[in-house]
């Protein structure tokens, strides 16, 4: 099996929204009533919210590493902030509007990061 630096990017782009996805419904899960019909429907646009910012510039179509390498910080400090908040020494009972307002600032990273790469990518392709 060859492992070629295109392959391993590839593997990135699609294990860091999927370990993202998993370890944040994990701790979803652990915080909230799963056992209710309506706590899912209520869980499914949260989930979408939250994923988003993380997965949404890894499926574009830029390819570059630095996109790729940031996004991939981006999500380690989410699940970190996550889990740190739910179940950390300051959590309150106000700890889950971390689950709206940490995605607002992640889409700004994530913005920040796609005009970034996108600007490397056209410059390294002239």
């Amino acid at each position: 099996m060859n492992i070629t630096p295109d392959k391993i990017h590839k593997l990135v782009r699609w294990g860091v929204p999927a370990v993202y996805f998993a370890a944040v419904e994990w701790i979803a899960v652990r915080t909230g009533n799963p056992t209710e019909l309506w706590w899912w429907l209520g869980e499914i646009p949260f989930a979408l919210w939250i994923i988003a910012p993380i997965a949404v510039p890894l499926f574009l179509r830029i390819r570059h590493w630095l996109l790729t390498g940031a996004v991939a910080a981006m999500a380690a400090y989410g699940i970190y902030v996550y889990e740190d908040s739910m179940f950390g020494p300051g959590a309150r009972s106000t700890s889950a509007l971390i689950f709206i307002f940490l995605p607002i600032y992640q889409w700004v990273g994530t913005a920040i990061l796609i005009v970034v790469a996108s600007a490397m990518s056209r410059r390294t392709s002239q």
